[in-house]
């Protein structure tokens, strides 16, 4: 059912420093967006995008999304009535039919899957 994982996105308060933490640490190569907001590193083929914005301190650091590319999400709402549960409405952006799950059935991870249906 679920392809593969997409993005991760991470919150951090000081994107410079996160930048450098992934830089130094692990070896990875970091790119700078152009938004000024936001960086992005390729692991495999997935992508870890770290954000900061106002609303972000040091306290509210850590992961703020997790997408994953399904191949079909009807079938993934599906499974999710048949467990008994509302797996939410899909809705079509960037060329994408995206999921939205309540982080309550994710281990309280806001978790986004998307198929490419459109």
């Amino acid at each position: 059912m679920i392809k593969r994982l997409d993005k991760l996105e991470v919150a951090t308060s000081d994107l410079a420093d996160a930048s450098s933490i992934y830089e130094k640490n692990f070896g990875f190569s970091v790119t700078r967006l152009e938004d000024g907001k936001s960086a992005s590193l390729k692991v495999g083929g997935a992508e870890i995008r770290l954000v900061t914005g106002p609303t972000i301190d040091s306290s509210s650091e850590g992961m703020i999304g997790l997408w994953l590319e399904a191949e079909d999400v009807d079938q993934v709402v599906a499974n999710f009535h048949i467990a008994g549960l509302d797996a939410g409405n899909i809705e079509i952006e960037s060329g994408r039919r995206i999921l939205t799950i309540d982080p309550k059935f994710a281990n309280q991870v806001p978790l986004f899957i998307f198929d490419r249906k459109v």
